[in-house]
Parts: structure tokens; C-alpha cells; sequence
């Protein structure tokens, strides 16, 4: 089983300060032998997403265990 994170870079967020920052927001995941069937998994478990107007939305495959706790 494969797992990828769907993430768009349609739409914008604010920062702490309010400010509008462009970059891309997590959509979240889906799990699958692969693509196709990830996507469908991460569309039954997403599917408030239905309702929003995403057009870009971008896969990638995981490939180990994710890290946590990370400060800049």
C-alpha cells in the first residue's frame, strides 16, 4: 500500500500577523496500490472538499515516516 499527500497551491493563507502569504496548503491523504485508487480514498475521506473550489491539486508520494516537532 502507497500513501500520498494531496496539497493545491490554489487560494492563500494569512501569517500570524494577518498578512496573506502565498504557498500551498495540505488537503490532506490517501492510501492505495496506487494513484488512482489513493485519490479515491483521499476523496471518500475529504469529501468536504467536494464543496470547495480547488482546480490544482497536486500528489506526492510518501516515502517513510513523517517528522515531527520540526522548528525553524
Amino acid at each position: 500500500m502507497k500513501t500520498y499527500l494531496f496539497y493545491t497551491s490554489d487560494g492563500y493563507t494569512y501569517d500570524n500577523l494577518h498578512n496573506r502569504a502565498n504557498n500551498i496548503q495540505i488537503l490532506g491523504h490517501g492510501e492505495g496500490l496506487n494513484i488512482d485508487e489513493a485519490f479515491s480514498h483521499f476523496k471518500e475521506n475529504q469529501s468536504y472538499l467536494s464543496k470547495q473550489a480547488f482546480t490544482n491539486i497536486i500528489a506526492v508520494q510518501t516515502v517513510g515516516d513523517a517528522v515531527l516537532n520540526l522548528e525553524l
